[in-house]
């Protein structure tokens, strides 16, 4: 059981799955976010700024599979949703 907690430990976030429900003016990412946190609230949204856009990332997913069962539910509500590793 130690061990596997050192494991998950040494995991960066890059090792992670995300998903992201939108990408564009701040404004609306906000509206967005909050959204999604009143509909969603087993999973925690962050807005991340990338020039030009401000993007809405979900979730801290270890596998793609526990990614995409998310994705799932949240596609209901937000349809252009989609998962991704991040590069940082």
């Amino acid at each position: 059981m130690d061990l596997k907690k050192d494991m998950n430990k040494n995991e960066s976030d890059t090792d992670r799955y995300r998903i992201q429900i939108y990408s564009g003016n701040r404004t609306t990412a906000e509206t967005h976010k909050a959204d999604f946190s009143s509909k969603f609230d087993k999973w925690n949204s962050t807005i991340q700024f990338e020039t030009p856009n401000y993007k809405i990332w979900v979730g801290n997913f270890r596998t793609k599979i526990e990614a995409d069962r998310a994705l799932k539910e949240i596609k209901q509500k937000f349809s252009s949703a989609f998962v991704f590793k991040p590069k940082k």
